[in-house]
C-alpha cells in the first residue's frame, strides 16, 4: 500500500495555486466584481453594494437605507471611497467561487459574497 501511495503522490504535480491562494489582477477584479453586487458584514453591520461600471457604488446596510460611493482599480487593488469615510480603502482580492476576500495592506481581511 505504501508503494501505491508513493507512486500516486509522484504522479500529481503540485502547483502554487494548489498550495496558496492567488491574488486577482486588476483585469480579473474588473471581470469578477464590476457590475455585480457584493454583500457582507463590516463592523458587525450587514451591507450590500452594487459596483456600477461608471465607477460608482449604490449600497444599503442595516444602519443606512441608501448610500453612495465610488470605486477604482489601481494596479492590482480595488479601492473604495465613501463620503463619510476619510480613509482610502484599497484591497488585494482573493476569490473562491462566489466568496471574495478583501486583504488590506496591513493584513486585515474581510469576506463578502458576490452575486
Amino acid at each position: 500500500m505504501k508503494r501505491l501511495l508513493a507512486a500516486f503522490i509522484l504522479v500529481i504535480p503540485i502547483s502554487p495555486v494548489m498550495t496558496q491562494d492567488a491574488f486577482l489582477t486588476g483585469a480579473q477584479i474588473r471581470a469578477k466584481l464590476i457590475g455585480r453586487t457584493i454583500s457582507g458584514t463590516e463592523d458587525g453591520v450587514r451591507y450590500s453594494e452594487k459596483l456600477l461600471a461608471n465607477g460608482t457604488i449604490k449600497g444599503h446596510s442595516a444602519t443606512e437605507p441608501a448610500y453612495d460611493g465610488e470605486w477604482e482599480i489601481s494596479g492590482n487593488e480595488i479601492c473604495f471611497y465613501y463620503d463619510d469615510d476619510d480613509d482610502d480603502d484599497c484591497s488585494r482580492i482573493v476569490m473562491k467561487g462566489n466568496t471574495v476576500n478583501f486583504i488590506d495592506d496591513d493584513g486585515s481581511q474581510s469576506k463578502a459574497t458576490v452575486k
